[in-house]
């Protein structure tokens, strides 16, 4: 009896040993496994979101003197025909680098070379300086300019020599007329003349309104000016 006990101990013991840890790690691994393909879920999302991005060549600009790739070009002459091709080399040596460039201003196929001009850098220079400084004086800066319909006359003096600044500066200036919480109401009188002080600016200083008044005499008045080019 005790012999059979013995062996039954022994068998639960080894029982335990190797069958038991066995199902824990088939557990494991079962509980392992849905960590392993989100993991791979989302590298799969990730990796996909890549590819849908949309693809932006870089800007590539002319090629100038020897980064143009060819053997012969056609270079434009001061009366802007086309000269024979000429081989590459010879057109650099033709004029000086340290005054004059040479630009492909058309790509070549299998039948026609590229094109190319020469160009003077300092008439190159100045004209992208007096292109920047045409770009900066065609934009208008609009400027914000509020006055009370109560205002007293030397405040009203001041902002309306601001605004006849800002119109010979050639600003775009917003007028907002408006009654202040707080503040006395103002009279019918104070009204036509702060009204008509500012009509008499934008015309003295050359400016005419860009748009039609918006909102009401004596309450929220919008008037928008700019200086007559």
């Amino acid at each position: 009896m005790n012999h059979t006990r013995s062996l039954i101990s022994s068998a639960q013991a080894l029982r335990q040993i190797f069958i038991t840890p066995v199902r824990a790690s088939r557990v494991g691994i079962h509980l392992f496994k849905p960590l392993q393909d989100a993991t791979q879920t989302r590298f799969f999302q990730q990796s996909h979101c890549l590819k849908l991005r949309e693809y932006r060549p870089p800007v590539e600009k002319p090629p100038i003197n020897e980064a143009i790739r060819a053997s012969f070009v056609q270079v434009v002459n001061d009366e802007g025909d086309l000269d024979p091709p000429t081989r590459l080399e010879d057109v650099l040596e033709s004029f000086d680098h340290a005054e004059f460039f040479l630009l492909q201003v058309q790509e070549g196929d299998h039948n026609n070379p590229p094109v190319c001009k020469v160009y003077n850098k300092k008439e190159v220079r100045a004209h992208e300086k007096a292109k920047a400084k045409s770009a900066r004086s065609t934009k208008v800066t609009l400027k914000q300019i509020e006055l009370n319909w109560a205002i007293d006359a030397h405040d009203l003096s001041h902002r309306l020599k601001q605004l006849s600044t800002f119109l010979e500066k050639g600003r775009r200036v917003e007028i907002l007329l408006t009654t202040k919480k707080r503040k006395r109401n103002p009279t019918v009188d104070e009204i036509k003349q702060v009204m008509q002080s500012v009509l008499d600016t934008i015309r003295e200083a050359g400016g005419t309104q860009t748009k039609a008044m918006e909102g009401e005499l004596g309450k929220q008045l919008r008037i928008t000016a700019q200086k007559n080019t």
